[in-house]
């Protein structure tokens, strides 16, 4: 399985170039976020998406030049607009550059993780076993962090890839190199494998 052999859509259905093709780009304003505490929920951010059948990896090196809070490149899983999750290297509001997960479910569980080694770098992987997605992030591409362990219902329908966003900023571009898409079962999800 290969980058070129997938066809890459937008959220709303629409044929788009894959993401090794050039940067990834979000406009201002943009995020993808259903507030626990209330409003309307938010999917602006742009989206490259394609469908996996059966258990697949998919990593890349994500570089970004992060400036404003919550700018993010993230690996994104999307099931509908109240269905989905994403695994970013965000800015936080203290202006560390950190792994950030939010898993969606009608509304968003939010969880911050560690901050990054390289600031405005970091190696991303989502895993899907079954039905249970693993998010992992990484220094090297070679040693891999559990970042989170979960499910989003049943898999029909989900669609992964990639999305940039920049909801306080003026918009953000993002780099993705080392794109590797394999349709292989990982082992163990708490290992470093």
């Amino acid at each position: 399985m290969s980058i070129e052999s997938l066809e890459w859509q937008d959220v709303n259905g629409d044929r788009v170039k894959p993401p090794g093709v050039g940067a990834l780009s979000a406009s201002a304003r943009t995020d993808w976020f259903v507030d626990p505490a209330g409003g309307e929920p938010l999917g602006s951010a742009p989206l490259t998406l394609a469908r996996f059948d059966g258990d697949f990896q998919l990593s890349a090196l994500v570089e970004a030049p992060l400036a404003e809070t919550y700018d993010a490149v993230a690996l994104f899983i999307h099931g509908g607009p109240t269905i989905w999750a994403k695994l970013a290297l965000e800015r936080s509001p203290a202006g560390t550059d950190m792994i950030v997960t939010v898993v969606t479910r009608e509304v968003s569980d939010d969880a911050n993780g560690v901050a990054v080694a390289q600031p405005g770098r970091s190696w991303l992987r989502i895993s899907r076993t079954g039905a249970v997605y693993a998010f992992h992030h990484s220094d090297d591409g070679a040693h891999w962090a559990l970042a989170r362990l979960f499910t989003l219902g049943p898999v029909a329908g989900h669609r992964a890839g990639f999305s940039v966003q920049s909801p306080m900023g003026d918009g953000l571009s993002a780099r993705l190199t080392d794109i590797r898409i394999t349709p292989t079962t990982l082992a163990d999800a708490r290992n470093g494998s």
